[in-house]
C-alpha cells in the first residue's frame, strides 16, 4: 500500500510510460547533443593551444638578424636591449643553419641553442647537448638507425646523441627533420665554413601576460629596421570560425531546452487532465494545494533527472566515436579527443535547472482547479478568464510596438539603446501572439463552421466543431510546433542570408585576386613604397598597388566631413581598378554617389581642406584639385588622390591595403610569405582563400544547426504525436457515439486526420508567420536584405504532414475496427 504523496505521485507516473518514456528521451537527446557539441568546442580550443604549444612552446616571436660571427658583444647586446623593451618577459639566443649529415642527400636544418627554459620549451628537449653532442629528432633517428649514445658524422666530425626528441611539428622553420646542437658549436662549424663573414641569428622572445604581439612587433623593428619578426600565432580563420560556431551553438542550446521544456508541459498538461478525477478524490479527501504541487512536481523532477543523466551517459559512452567524427565533419582538427567531464556537468546542470523551472508550470497549474471543476465534463470552462487573457495580449502588443517606435525614433542615438528596445519589442510581440491565440483561435473556428460545413461537408465540419473546446488545453501543443517552426524559418533564412550577404562582401573586398592588409590599421608604420616595391621583386607578381586608409577632409565652405584616399593611381589604373589621369599629380578621382552630391563634373575644381589633429576644427587648405574621373569607388572613398601629392599628407594617410595582381595565384602566396619577416604586421589572403574560408565556415554552423533542427522536430514530431494520440484516446466514447449515429470506419478517418493536420497546420501556419515577421522585423536593426530559405521551410512542413499521414491513418483505421459497444462501455478517464 502507498502511504506518501511521493508514492503516488511515483505510481501515477509509472503507469504513464508513454509520457515518461517520450520525455526523457526527448531530454536525453537534448542533453546529448548539447553536450557531445560543447565537449567537441572544448576539446577542439583545447586541440589548439595544444599544439600552439608544441609548435612554438612559450615563445611568441622570433626575431632575426645578422651578426659577424665571432661577434659576442652584438648578440648579447640584441637580448639585452629586446629584454630592456616593454612587453617582453625573456629572450633566447638561436642560430638556424643547414648541416650535412653522413648517410644524406640533403643538409639536415639545424638549430644552435642555449641551455635556458626558452630553448627547452620551444624544441622539447630535456638534457642540453655539449661539445661533440646533438640532439634529433625520431623521424630522422629512425631513418639513419640512430638511440641515444649512437655516433653520427655531422659535417665531416663524429658527434654523440645526446636525446632523441618528437618529430618538429611545422612553425617558424616549417622543417621536417632537424638538429639541435650547442650555440657555440654550430658557430664554430660556420666559422670553419668560411663562406660568409655574418650569420643569421634570431632571438626568440617570449612576450608578457596580455601584451598585443603586433604593436611589441612594431617596437621590435624600430629597434633595428634590419629586423626580420615572425608572430607565432593560430589561424585567423579558425579562430573567427569556432567563435561564431561557438556563439551560434549557445544560442540554438537555450532554444533546443525551451522547446523540449513546452513539450514537457504539453504531455504533463494531457496527464493532468487523465487523471483529472483521480486528483479531485484527493482534494476531496483533504489533500492540500501544496499537497498536490509536491506530487506534480516530483513527478515532472523525476522525468527530468532521468533524462539528463539519460543524456550524460550516452554522451559519455560515444564520445570516443561522435566527438572524432564530428571533428572530420567540421574540419577541425583535435589531437587528443577526450570527454571533458566539467563541460559535461555544466551542461547537464543547467538543463536540468532550466527544466525544472519550466516544470513549475504544470506543478503550479495543478493548484488552482477545485475539484468540482475538475468533475466538470464541460471542457468549455475552460475558457474561462478569456477575456483577461485577450486583455494581455493586446497590452502586450501595444507595449511592443511602443518599444519597437522607441527604437525607430531613437536609432541615431548611441545612448538611447534602440536595439535593447528593438528586442525587447520583439520579444513582446511573441509573447502577445502566443497569449492572444489560443484566446482567439477558438472564435475564428467558431466562426468558419458554416462555412466549413457548406463547402466541406458536416463530418469536417463535426470535426472542427470537436476541437472548439480543446484549443486551450492543447495551448501548449499548439505553441511548441509553433517554435520549432520559428526557429527553422529564422534560423535557416538568416544563415541563408549570412551566406548570400558574405559572398557580395567577399566579392566587394577583393578588388583583385590577392590583397594585403597591415593588422595594425591606423597605426600602421609600413612605407608604402618599400612594399611595394618588395612585392615587385617577387616573379610571380604582375602589378601592385597601394591604397592608404581613409582620411577626414572638407571641400570649401562646405561643412560635412568626406573621406579621401591616397593610391597608386598610375598602377591602380594598369590593374583596371581605376580610370586612366593625365595629371596624377594635381588631380582627383571622386565617386559617382559624391559628384552626384555636390553637383561635379569632369575638369571642376575643388579646393580640398584636409584634418591635421584631434581638433575638429583644426583643418589645412590643401590646395585645389581638378575632377579626372568620375567612378564607382573600390574602396569605400569619396575621393582618390596619388600618394605624389605631398599636401594632402597627415598622420592619418598611413598604408592600409595593396592589392596584388598575380600571374598565378598559389605560386604568388607561396612567394608573398617571404615579406612577412620584414612586415610581420601584414596580413595576405587571396579572393579563393576568403571564399573557402566562408563556405568552410558556414557549413559547420549550417551542419550544427541542422543536427538541432532534427532533434528538435524529431522530439517536437513525437511529443505532438503522442500527445495527439492521448486526446484522440479520451475521446474514444464520444467516436463510439459518433460511429453509432451514422459515422462509418473511412469517415471517423477522416475526424481524425482533419483534427490532427488542423493542429498541426495552425502550429506551423503561425510559427512560420511569426518567423517571416521577426526576420523583417530585424531589418530595422539591420537593412540587409533577407533571403528566406523556403525549400528549406516546405521540406520541413512536408515531413510533418507526411509523418503525420503515415502515423494516423493506421492509427484511426484501427480505432474504426473495434466494436462500437466495447468502446462505448470506456470510462471517461
Amino acid at each position: 500500500m502507498i502511504h506518501s504523496l511521493r508514492g503516488i505521485a511515483l505510481r501515477i507516473l509509472a503507469r504513464n510510460k508513454t509520457i515518461l518514456s517520450f520525455s526523457v528521451i526527448s531530454i536525453c537527446l537534448a542533453v546529448f547533443l548539447m553536450i557531445t557539441v560543447s565537449s567537441f568546442m572544448a576539446n577542439a580550443n583545447r586541440s589548439i593551444d595544444h599544439e600552439m604549444k608544441q609548435q612554438y612552446g612559450d615563445m611568441d616571436m622570433l626575431v632575426g638578424y645578422a651578426t659577424e660571427l665571432d661577434n659576442e658583444t652584438l648578440d648579447q647586446y640584441m637580448a639585452d636591449l629586446m629584454q630592456s623593451t616593454g612587453g617582453v618577459q625573456r629572450v633566447s639566443p638561436v642560430i638556424l643553419s643547414h648541416m650535412r649529415v653522413k648517410g644524406q642527400a640533403l643538409p639536415i636544418s639545424t638549430a644552435g641553442v642555449e641551455n635556458d627554459a626558452l630553448s627547452k620549451s620551444r624544441y622539447h628537449f630535456t638534457a642540453y647537448p655539449g661539445q661533440e653532442e646533438l640532439i634529433l629528432n625520431q623521424s630522422l633517428a629512425d631513418e639513419l638507425q640512430l638511440q641515444a649514445g649512437s655516433q653520427m658524422t655531422v659535417e665531416g666530425k663524429v658527434y654523440t646523441v645526446k636525446e632523441i626528441i618528437g618529430d618538429p611539428v611545422g612553425g617558424a622553420e616549417s622543417v621536417s627533420d632537424i638538429l639541435l646542437m650547442n650555440r657555440e658549436e654550430v658557430k664554430q662549424i660556420e666559422a670553419a665554413r668560411a663562406r660568409h663573414e655574418m650569420l643569421s641569428s634570431y632571438m626568440m622572445v617570449q612576450a608578457a601576460d596580455h601584451t598585443d604581439l603586433l604593436i611589441l612587433s612594431e617596437y621590435l623593428q624600430e629597434l633595428d629596421p634590419g629586423f626580420t619578426v615572425e608572430i607565432a600565432e593560430q589561424s585567423s580563420a579558425l579562430k573567427a570560425g569556432l567563435s561564431l560556431l561557438s556563439n551560434y551553438i549557445l544560442v540554438i542550446s537555450v532554444l533546443i531546452v525551451m522547446v523540449i521544456a513546452l513539450l514537457i508541459i504539453s504531455n504533463f498538461e494531457g496527464m493532468l487532465h487523465k487523471y483529472r478525477f483521480q486528483f479531485a478524490v484527493l482534494r476531496s479527501m483533504g489533500a492540500q494545494t501544496e499537497q498536490l504541487f509536491k506530487m506534480v512536481f516530483i513527478q515532472c523532477s523525476v522525468t527530468n533527472g532521468l533524462g539528463v543523466v539519460c543524456g550524460l551517459l550516452v554522451s559519455l559512452l560515444s564520445y570516443s566515436y561522435i566527438i572524432p567524427w564530428i571533428s572530420g565533419f567540421f574540419a577541425v582538427p583535435i589531437s587528443e579527443p577526450r570527454f571533458d567531464v566539467g563541460v559535461a556537468a555544466m551542461v547537464a546542470v543547467a538543463s536540468f535547472i532550466i527544466l525544472e523551472l519550466f516544470m513549475l508550470i504544470p506543478a503550479y497549474r495543478s493548484t488552482k482547479i477545485l475539484p468540482l471543476k475538475m468533475l466538470e465534463m464541460n471542457q468549455n470552462h475552460n475558457f474561462k478568464g478569456q477575456k483577461g487573457r485577450g486583455t494581455l495580449g493586446k497590452v502586450l502588443m501595444a507595449a511592443s510596438l511602443f518599444c519597437i517606435l522607441f527604437g525607430v525614433a531613437f536609432s541615431g542615438t548611441p545612448s538611447a539603446n534602440a536595439e535593447l528596445g528593438y528586442l525587447l519589442g520583439f520579444l513582446l510581440f511573441i509573447w502577445s501572439v502566443f497569449t492572444m491565440v489560443p484566446v482567439y483561435l477558438s472564435v475564428v473556428l467558431t466562426k468558419i463552421l458554416p462555412v466549413l460545413k457548406l463547402f466541406a461537408g458536416r463530418i469536417s465540419y463535426v470535426a472542427v466543431k470537436n476541437i472548439v473546446p480543446q484549443v486551450k488545453r492543447n495551448t501548449f501543443l499548439i505553441l511548441t510546433i509553433s517554435i520549432a517552426m520559428m526557429i527553422a524559418v529564422i534560423g535557416s533564412s538568416l544563415l541563408n542570408t549570412i551566406q548570400y550577404n558574405e559572398r557580395n562582401y567577399v566579392k566587394k573586398q577583393y578588388a583583385t585576386d590577392i590583397k594585403i592588409v597591415d593588422r595594425l590599421e591606423g597605426s600602421s608604420t609600413i612605407d608604402p613604397e618599400q612594399l611595394k616595391q618588395q612585392i615587385m621583386q617577387f616573379e610571380g607578381i604582375e602589378a601592385v598597388s597601394t591604397v592608404s586608409r581613409l582620411s577626414p577632409a572638407k571641400q570649401g565652405q562646405d561643412d560635412k566631413v568626406i573621406d579621401y584616399a591616397l593610391a597608386d593611381l598610375d598602377a591602380l589604373a594598369a590593374q583596371r581598378l581605376l580610370p586612366d589621369i593625365v595629371n596624377v599629380a594635381n588631380g582627383v578621382i571622386v565617386s559617382k554617389q559624391y559628384a552626384k552630391a555636390h553637383a561635379i563634373g569632369i575638369g571642376d575644381s575643388i579646393a580640398l581642406s584636409v584634418y591635421q589633429d584631434e581638433d575638429p576644427k583644426n583643418f589645412k587648405h590643401a590646395g585645389t584639385l581638378t575632377v579626372a574621373a568620375i567612378v564607382e569607388p573600390f574602396h569605400h572613398a569619396d575621393m582618390y588622390i596619388d600618394w605624389s601629392n605631398a599636401d594632402v599628407h597627415t598622420k592619418f594617410t598611413v598604408f592600409d591595403t595593396a592589392y596584388v595582381t598575380p600571374i598565378n595565384e598559389n605560386a604568388a602566396l607561396k612567394q608573398l610569405e617571404g615579406i612577412v619577416g620584414k612586415f610581420p604586421t601584414v596580413d595576405i589572403s587571396s579572393y579563393s582563400q576568403a571564399l573557402e574560408n566562408s563556405s568552410s565556415m558556414y557549413t559547420r554552423v549550417w551542419s550544427f544547426f541542422l543536427s538541432a533542427i532534427i532533434v528538435i522536430m524529431l522530439s517536437v514530431t513525437i511529443g505532438v504525436f503522442n500527445s495527439l494520440m492521448n486526446n484522440i484516446h479520451s475521446k474514444r466514447k464520444e467516436f463510439a457515439v459518433l460511429r453509432a449515429i451514422s459515422v462509418d470506419k473511412k469517415g471517423l478517418v477522416r475526424i481524425i486526420l482533419t483534427q490532427v493536420l488542423l493542429y498541426l497546420c495552425i502550429g506551423m501556419a503561425v510559427g512560420i508567420m511569426l518567423g517571416i515577421i521577426l526576420l523583417y522585423a530585424f531589418r530595422l536593426i539591420d537593412p540587409s536584405p533577407i533571403h528566406i530559405h523556403v525549400r528549406f521551410v516546405t521540406t520541413i512542413v512536408g515531413i510533418m504532414l507526411f509523418l503525420a499521414l503515415i502515423v494516423f491513418i493506421p492509427y484511426a483505421s484501427s480505432l474504426g475496427n473495434k466494436k462500437v459497444a466495447s468502446e462505448l462501455s470506456q470510462s471517461h478517464a
